[in-house]
């Protein structure tokens, strides 16, 4: 008998929930930890049946009826329920509901689509902790970010190149060989994103750091570290072209390797394009000394690079406790 009631008490500490699809089994405990949360407001009246009575359950439905109403939860059964809401991003907030605090996984794309979903649950703490998470991925020093302004504009990398053949005990080795990375655009923009980086030769049609030149090239041939610097800065590819290799031997070099190189010889040409705004998520601090409050308003641009008036983005702004 006392195992019954023993295993009666366990199943009611559980709450079966369909969120979106995807099943998960929870306890009550863990659905009502955050106090003030859409879960605990609206599970909070299911932690006292379980210390009723045959006589008493009937009048706790009755009277939990009332207040157990969202229009995105629905009742399935006795403790079983199903949620209008993402399945997959659920565990996220199951995870930060078990342990305090917001642990996801390396490269997680689905910021914004989360910071939703906390919304929804109300849980400022979570939304602060996804707030903070996407201001430190969007490279904004945060001692500068009220002065802080995204320049559109163009870069051009370019670059010649060929297979550098092995020699001696290593002639099946074909290696990329890059004689040098060239840079072309706007000069600030360029030394915004390269900085030290980037090196300049004498350009006699230049005039001041505002004017546009193809007399720049880095110190460095990587192409992918160029590459992964431009996205770093918001830069997207935009277009590239490419010139074929050179079919045509000449007899005149003397080595076998060498002529293999110049038959491989190409040129390519990559365009890039940052707009007005960060493609996905642009923040701004601000500090209230008066509350000792954190102001942060972001911006979700709806029509990214567009010279209109009427394609400004969407704002919100967000009171956090610091």
């Amino acid at each position: 008998m006392e195992n019954n009631n023993h295993n009666n008490n366990n199943n009611n500490n559980m709450v079966d929930l369909n969120v979106g699809g995807t099943q998960y089994s929870i306890s009550l405990r863990t659905l009502t930890s955050q106090a003030g949360s859409l879960l605990e407001n609206y599970f909070k009246s299911l932690n006292n049946d379980t210390d009723n009575t045959a006589a008493d359950q009937e009048e706790s439905d009755r009277q939990s009826s009332s207040t157990l109403q969202h229009p995105a939860i629905v009742k399935l059964s006795d403790r079983s329920y199903f949620i209008d809401r993402d399945g997959d991003l659920f565990r996220h907030v199951l995870n930060f509901l078990r342990n305090g605090r917001l642990c996801l996984p390396d490269r997680f794309d689905e910021t914004q689509l989360l910071l939703q979903e906390a919304r929804f649950y109300r849980l400022p703490s979570m939304e602060k902790a996804l707030l903070t998470k996407d201001l430190s991925l969007s490279g904004i020093n945060l001692g500068k970010a009220s002065d802080a302004s995204v320049e559109q504009g163009h870069i051009l990398i370019s670059y010649r190149g060929t297979f550098n053949f092995g020699r001696g005990t290593h002639l099946d080795a074909k290696f990329r060989k890059l004689y040098r990375i060239l840079v072309c655009g706007k000069v600030l923009l360029c030394k915004e994103v390269f900085g030290d980086m980037l090196n300049e030769s004498r350009d006699p049609d230049r005039c001041g750091n505002n004017q546009y030149t193809s007399r720049m090239y880095l110190k460095h041939n990587s192409l992918e570290l160029a590459f992964d610097t431009l996205a770093e800065h918001g830069f997207s590819l935009l277009a590239a072209c490419a010139s074929g290799v050179n079919p045509i031997l000449d007899n005149s070099c003397r080595r076998a390797a060498d002529n293999e190189e110049q038959r491989w010889n190409h040129y390519n040409e990559f365009v890039f394009y940052r707009p007005t705004f960060l493609r996905a998520f642009y923040l701004k601090l601000f500090y209230n000394n008066n509350n000792n409050k954190i102001i942060i308003i972001s911006f979700q641009s709806t029509a990214l690079g567009l010279d209109n008036d009427d394609s400004n983005g969407d704002a919100s702004i967000s009171f956090v406790e610091n």
